[in-house]
């Protein structure tokens, strides 16, 4: 069977140090309790034999490239060394002939199969040849007294039989733990892969992917998590579901649902829920699984097209009326103004004359800005810079007797030029800044900004306002619905007429109390 490196041992050169470690400590505590025993032993020659050599092994461990050369050389040495000591404390009966076992089991470490068999060898060789030299009067000894030569080969034969068994049995437990180690690193292996490729799985899913426990707490936090909330994945671990999602109802509940609820930054998010529970088994659960999507911009563009669809049916049939109050309504202003010029009246009645004038002319101008809306004219583009355009309608908003001095508006523009109809598009800007100074009664800043944004110009008004319901934000463009006394109902309908046939988008978020923000993309 061909030798192969155990993968648990990824460094050959530390299992080599250790047995230099081993041998030092190993041959410090025999040599003490050998001074204790036999005081004349050449305990001190001995020991400074260990650590000479020692110091010497750890100088060749940072030069030597190959652990291999120096694991045969240190083998050969140590037993050499060991066979030296034990000559030396007590020959036969010394108790150093223990340390074989050692060298022979951390061979087998080092260099497997044929490390285990040449330590063995070796070691019964050095044993032999020691004892039956010393026998015969052949090498000095401190054997005290010698058994007969059959008891002598008696035990010589055991002591190598011992250091057979425990060659093989050593080889045995480092082929097993080559092959534990083979097998464990497969696993390791396996199981890392797994999980990177399941973590790629739920990273790659276009859904937010969260797993709470029973209590709500999370423990899984994809990335599209991350981008639809604004929390980053370490932040959101420690934290419940219920602080992420702010809107989401106390009660976990298996099913579809979607809430309204914020994104990090306190912009308004609609989401749709998916929630499945995690089982132990049939009764008991462990947790749940919450996935989820963004569809603020699907419900925005559903809206859209309930309005559009909404202003369109209105459109048609209130031009019609429109049309039919507005002839007879000119025939009555008429008549009036005539019947006044020829009748002498009271005080009383020329006040009540003033008010029917009044309201006349308002009501004429409502159907007159209706008709405006209803039959709109098609724009007449040109390129206008936006940001002077902008800049301009503000000054006149200055002087509107609608800002208060507890409104504020500040500015943040790039020059973009673009292809509109000025005149619309200053009546555009107008309507908006308008309903957001009333929609701070008591205050607040109105905050415009404009940029370039994929080729388009990208313009949005953010006010601090009262806000919007999910009712009222329905109703938004839809003609005659207004929030305001005195208002016609009119204004936000003919700016998204108006942005409507530039071809470009205008798009509200709006949460009560929170304020509201126009975008609109030209």
């Amino acid at each position: 069977m061909a030798e192969t490196a155990i993968p648990v041992l990824k460094d050959r050169r530390k299992w080599l140090l250790r047995l230099i470690y081993v041998r030092m400590v190993a041959f410090t505590i025999f040599l003490a309790a050998e001074a204790t025993r036999n005081p004349t032993a050449d305990v001190l020659v001995l020991l400074a034999a260990v650590y000479a050599l020692s110091a010497c092994w750890f100088a060749l461990l940072k030069l030597n490239p190959s652990y291999v050369a120096q694991s045969y050389a240190q083998i050969a040495v140590d037993l050499l060394l060991i066979t030296w000591t034990v000559n030396r404390t007590g020959g036969l009966d010394s108790y150093f002939s223990s340390l074989y076992f050692l060298e022979i089991v951390m061979s087998s470490i080092l260099l497997e199969r044929r490390g285990a068999f040449v330590a063995g060898t070796a070691s019964s060789l050095f044993h032999f040849a020691h004892l039956d030299l010393g026998y015969f009067g052949y090498v000095p000894t401190t054997t005290n007294v010698w058994p007969d030569l059959p008891s002598l080969q008696y035990i010589i034969s055991l002591n190598i039989f011992g250091f057979c068994s425990v060659a093989f049995l050593s080889n045995f437990l480092a082929e097993s733990w080559r092959r534990t180690g083979v097998e464990l690193e497969k696993s390791t292996g396996q199981i890392a892969f797994l999980q990177a490729y399941s973590d790629r799985i739920v990273d790659s899913l276009g859904s937010g992917l969260i797993t709470t426990d029973i209590e709500g707490r999370i423990y899984l936090f994809n990335r599209a998590a991350e981008k639809i909330t604004g929390y980053r994945s370490g932040e959101a671990l420690k934290m419940t579901i219920w602080q992420v999602f702010p809107g989401m109802l106390s009660e976990i509940n298996s099913g579809r649902f979607e809430i309204s609820t914020s994104h990090r930054e306190n912009v308004p998010i609609n989401l749709r829920f998916s929630v499945s529970p995690v089982m132990i088994d049939e009764k008991n659960t462990a947790g749940y699984v919450w996935c989820f999507d963004d569809v603020t911009e699907l419900r925005l563009l559903e809206r859209q097209m309930h309005q559009k669809e909404q202003m369109a049916a209105i459109g048609a049939l209130s031009a019609g009326i429109a049309h039919e109050i507005r002839n007879p309504l000119a025939s009555i202003a008429g008549s009036f103004n005539l019947l006044r010029s020829d009748l002498n009246l009271s005080p009383d009645q020329r006040h009540l004359a003033e008010i029917i004038n009044r309201e006349t002319e308002r009501l004429n101008r409502i159907i007159t800005e209706f008709l405006g809306y209803a039959r709109p004219r098609a724009p007449n583009r040109k390129t206008v810079d936006l940001s002077e355009l902008i800049s301009e309608t503000m000054k006149l908003m200055r002087n509107s007797s609608e800002l208060k001095p507890a409104h504020r508006i500040e500015t943040w523009l790039t020059r973009v030029e673009s292809q509109v109809d000025e005149s619309m598009m200053r009546q555009v800007f107008y309507n908006i800044a308008s309903n957001a100074f009333k929609a701070m009664p008591d205050g607040g800043t109105l905050t415009i900004s404009l940029e370039a944004h994929n080729g388009n110009a990208h313009i949005r008004f953010k006010d601090t306002g009262v806000g919007l319901t999910e009712d009222e934000l329905k109703q938004l463009f839809v003609p005659f619905n207004s929030s305001f006394p005195n208002g016609t109902g009119l204004g936000l309908p003919i700016v998204y007429q108006i942005i409507s046939a530039h071809n470009g988008t205008i798009a509200v978020r709006s949460r009560k109390g929170m304020g509201t923000t126009f975008v609109i993309d030209l």
